[in-house]
């Protein structure tokens, strides 16, 4: 486990993306992509844990999130980040290497895929795989309206993030990242993440048909599936009938589910040491 990050800066033909790299620059590569609103340190609890003395792992900050550039409109969506993936690698001087995305991020390495598939050597989806159950997606447009808002204090955003309950059992984990999400403006605080990049990605992503990109993963994946749905009664990301089909359909992936909600699930430690021995296999 490398429990240190080291902060990276990329120009791509689109804009400036920051990352956060963990181990060796000699080591295989992992990129890792985040949630729609998140940065690379929300990767920092799974990343850490999966770099090693062999393993880089390379967790990015999409454009317009965190220290990465807020670029253009029209420069979003899923296509454009994942060819940032694709520049990023190959500055590294890396021809090949293994893909992780959480949530939008997965929808970002399904994209990739697509462009890409003879440089990916694995792929790791973490809840993310297909059409939501539609109640689920209530939760995830509720937490984005904390987006470009102004608050009093630090504690008072990061004490309304968590008092919805999602990120329940991880609140250890969420609160430092959400501690330094935010910025100095005048009248208190705001959000690092610019609204209007989110808001481009996810309009993006209601216009597509992310089943069409399951036939472009012919490489070894692993689906890591949130046993819980993300708030009682609300649903699932993955829902039960597309972690049925998937590996029915891709014969090359496997599904494990695990005892989290969807903002749990992938720093649970069953999810690390799945996704671990994924990649090391």
């Amino acid at each position: 486990m490398i429990t240190t990050a080291t902060p990276v800066e990329f120009k791509t033909s689109i804009g400036r993306v920051a990352g956060l790299r963990y181990g060796p620059v000699s080591g295989k590569l992992l990129v890792a992509v985040p949630g729609l609103s998140q940065d690379a340190r929300s990767l920092d609890a799974l990343a850490s844990r999966l770099a090693s003395n062999d393993r880089q792992v390379l967790a990015i900050t999409p454009r317009g999130r965190g220290g990465s550039e807020a670029t253009a409109p029209g420069t979003y969506g899923w296509e454009n980040h994942a060819g940032d993936v694709a520049e990023i690698a190959t500055q590294l001087g890396q021809t090949n290497f293994d893909l992780l995305g959480w949530s939008f991020g997965g929808l970002v390495a399904l994209k990739a895929t697509a462009l890409f598939a003879k440089r990916v050597r694995k792929l790791v989806l973490i809840d993310v795989v297909g059409k939501p159950d539609p109640s689920s997606l209530v939760v995830i447009a509720k937490g984005l309206e904390r987006l470009g808002a102004v608050f009093p204090t630090r504690q008072a955003y990061v004490d309304l993030v968590l008092s919805s309950g999602a990120m329940a059992g991880f609140e250890e984990v969420w609160r430092p990242y959400l501690e330094g999400d935010l910025v100095d403006v005048e009248g208190g605080f705001t959000t690092r993440t610019n609204k209007q990049a989110v808001v481009e990605d996810a309009v993006y992503g209601a216009q597509q048909d992310v089943y069409t990109l399951w036939p472009s993963v012919i490489m070894p994946a692993l689906l890591v599936r949130a046993g819980r749905e993300i708030l009682p009664g609300m649903g699932r990301i993955v829902s039960d009938e597309d972690s049925r089909r998937f590996p029915d359909e891709v014969k090359s992936a496997e599904v494990i589910t695990v005892d989290a909600n969807h903002y749990g699930v992938g720093y649970h430690p069953d999810a690390i040491a799945a996704i671990d021995k994924f990649l090391a296999s």
